[in-house]
């Protein structure tokens, strides 16, 4: 899932923090970001809200799971723990990096725009369901990014 947006943005970053993700991980990340933005809605990350965070990490891992064997899928799955935990951090900084990097490459491959908004309910839905945050997050993203 490379493409010239993600790679622009993928630069930027790496210039900031040294990340082993690849082109294509680092696309996931991306693509992922704006559940990230959901769980950390209300301003602050709780202990409840790090689960769903680490269960990010792992859902972005497994979406490699048939092309890695599981040492190499946890792996993964630890580096983009370590990516989420930066950019909750600095949210500020990447928060429009990422969503102006997102809605670009969604203008040029809307069928991705259906799968990106069904993780962000699936994430907000799973913490006991939206909260009033959550709901206003997602409608802000759903603009944005002209989900629908």
């Amino acid at each position: 899932m490379q493409s010239p947006e993600f790679e622009s943005l993928h630069q930027k970053y790496q210039g900031v923090k040294s990340s082993q993700l690849n082109g294509d991980q680092f696309g996931t990340l991306v693509l992922f970001f704006p559940s990230l933005l959901v769980v950390a809605s209300d301003g602050i990350i709780d202990e409840e809200e790090w689960v769903y965070v680490k269960y990010l990490a792992k859902f972005m891992a497994d979406t490699y799971k048939n092309d890695l064997d599981d040492e190499a899928r946890e792996s993964l799955e630890s580096q983009y723990f370590a990516e989420l935990n930066f950019l909750i951090s600095n949210l500020e900084e990447w928060e429009p990096k990422f969503v102006d990097t997102l809605r670009a490459y969604l203008e040029t491959n809307p069928l991705v725009k259906e799968d990106v908004l069904e993780i962000l309910y699936l994430f907000a839905e799973a913490s006991d369901g939206e909260s009033e945050e959550e709901t206003l997050k997602i409608n802000s993203l759903k603009e944005e990014l002209i989900l629908e």
